[in-house]
């Protein structure tokens, strides 16, 4: 099973409780008017029981506009729905990575590959948060890991890359720029170029 129709298998999960009840919010979510998202899912979750997928989305919805510590508490709150809910607890992870809290970012993604060590988001951001706090071979490792839970991850290879760069292994790094490249990422392209030619 592909990895990312895991992920979105999970979300499919929890759609069904509220799907009626946050169509609106998940309409400008689809448009990303996220600031409009928020109002719909807000007025949705005030007048309903807190659901997964409302607080999911609404967390996300924060995510985009860069309100990053609204984000975490709808993800957090999240948890206290479902305590080892996986997709929750990666996003605390990457949005601890955003607000550079990148020993909280590892400590929580720690936690999510402990619950799901098949979760190759997970994986990502261990190694972005290792890769932050200068532990290379540990975050070698979980991007390796990433890639190898998802042959498709584009950001791990070319994040992977960066890393291999700084540990001075060129002409690995530019193996995965360009699979990176390959699969669309951006900045690849031209980190190939910089780096490779």
């Amino acid at each position: 099973l592909n990895k990312m129709k895991f992920f979105y298998f999970l979300l499919m999960t929890v759609t069904v409780s509220c799907a009626v009840g946050t169509k609106k919010g998940d309409k400008y979510y689809k448009e990303k008017s996220y600031k409009k998202a928020i109002i719909a899912y807000s007025n949705y979750l005030n007048r309903h029981k807190p659901t997964v997928l409302a607080l999911y989305q609404r967390g996300r919805s924060y995510e985009e506009i860069g309100e990053y510590k609204n984000a975490l508490m709808d993800f957090q709150k999240i948890l206290e729905l479902d305590k080892k809910n996986i997709i929750a607890q990666t996003s605390i992870a990457k949005v601890k990575y955003e607000l550079g809290y990148y020993e909280e970012a590892v400590l929580a993604a720690q936690k999510a590959v402990e619950w799901n060590p098949d979760f190759a988001q997970s994986h990502f951001w261990l190694a972005k948060g290792a890769h932050q706090m200068g532990y290379f071979k540990d975050a070698l490792k979980s991007y390796g890991m990433a890639i190898k839970l998802n042959p498709d991850y584009g950001d791990a290879f070319y994040y992977r890359g960066a890393l291999k760069i700084s540990m001075e292994e060129i002409k690995s790094a530019c193996l995965d720029f360009n699979y990176a490249k390959r699969l669309k990422v951006k900045g690849s392209s031209i980190a190939k170029k910089k780096y490779c030619s």
